[in-house]
This record gives C-alpha cells, structure tokens and sequence, in this order.
C-alpha cells in the first residue's frame, strides 16, 4: 500500500473566548494511502485530491474560527476535528484511508495526526534554541524539536513546557545537555500530556540525533 502525501497552504483566523483575533498560515499535509492500480500506476486520483483541499481551504478560510476556550490547543483540536472528518468522508467515497494530516505553521511549529492514533489524540511540536559551550573549539547553535502527545483536553502550553524543560540545563555542555535531555523523555504533565521525543539538531555540524 503506497502513502501519497499533498500539501496546501490555508489562512486560519481564530477568535478567541477572551483575546483579540490571531492570524495563522498553515502549510496543511495531507497522506492518503491505497493499493496502487495497476493501469493508472498511481494510488489515489489527484484530480479528486486537490478539488477535496481547494473546498477544504475555502470553508476554513471563509469565517474566523470561534473558540469556545480561551487555549490555543483546544481551538487547534477543533481544527484538527473537523479536517479529519472532512477528508475521511472524502476518501472513504473511493475506498482510499486517510493516513495523516500536519498543520505547520509560518513560523516553525505543527501540529499532526496520523492513523495509529485515536481519533481525538494529536501530536505537537515546538522548536527551541539554544547556543552550546564546547569544551574547545567554536560553539555550535543547537535547534531542538519537542514533540508532545496531546490527550484530549489538554489546554497546556507545550512551548512553555519545553522552555521550562530546558532551562535548568541550557548552559550545560552539548554532552551533559544530550544525556539530561534523554531523561526527561517520557515526562507527564498533569492533564496526561507526554513529551514523547526530542530531535536534537548540530546546525553548525550538520547532524542530527532523536532522543530516545
């Protein structure tokens, strides 16, 4: 079974319960998997994929989304919700599943679904930097990306969370920093939310690591 993957971008406006209106750019990545026909040599009809995005961009840009809550999380779930039901019928018409879904914002941070997850689990992710203290030589600039598991309901802020995470080791040198990280792998936060993965990137050396 082939996976094929198309992308749109989409502007989403969100009124929040208490704050004034946000603006967001998403970059929206679509995986549809299906057995390759045979004749075609293609898994799925693109003609039908790109008309099922171009109608799924107009309703999710036509109004600004109203959320209930004030948390970002819980507007984006909502988000998630309706795009996941949308495309599931869509796909379901012609015998084609709906494989994952990722929102990628503008400006660095996503959040996903995929099929081996239930239907109201979701994954985020937030970027951080941080400049490291070589024991010699030039320092190298350090992006981590945080992945978090969200449960249903949880309006936690996975940024701040990752900040606060990493604070206490921040200066700590690029070995000591990868070994305290490895250990806050796996970390809870009250509402069930877990840091599930930390992808480590050297940008200066050009290498990457995932923890665990």
């Amino acid at each position: 079974m082939l996976q094929l993957v198309r992308e749109v971008p989409i502007r989403i406006v969100i009124q929040g319960a208490l704050s004034s209106r946000r603006g967001f750019l998403f970059h929206l990545a679509v995986g549809f998997s299906h057995d390759i026909d045979p004749l075609s040599g293609m898994s799925v009809n693109l003609m039908f994929v790109d008309e099922w995005l171009w109608k799924l961009k107009k309703d999710l840009e036509k109004d600004p989304f109203i959320s209930s809550r004030e948390s970002l999380n819980h507007a984006f779930a909502e988000i998630m919700a309706v795009t996941r039901l949308n495309l599931t019928q869509k796909a379901a018409e012609l015998g084609v599943i709906l494989s994952s879904l990722t929102f990628r914002e503008e400006r660095g941070w996503s959040f996903s679904w995929n099929s081996s997850q239930a239907p109201e689990e979701m994954m985020f992710q937030y970027k951080h930097y941080i400049e490291s203290i070589p024991k010699e030589g030039a320092f190298d600039l350090i992006r981590f990306a945080f992945d978090w598991e969200r449960v249903q309901g949880c309006e936690a802020d996975y940024q701040h969370e990752g900040f606060l995470l990493l604070k206490p080791i921040a200066n700590k040198e690029s070995e000591v920093l990868r070994e305290e990280l490895a250990k806050v792998v796996g970390h809870v936060l009250p509402s069930g939310s877990t840091l599930k993965n930390v992808q480590i990137e050297y940008l200066g050396e050009n290498y990457c690591l995932t923890l665990p």
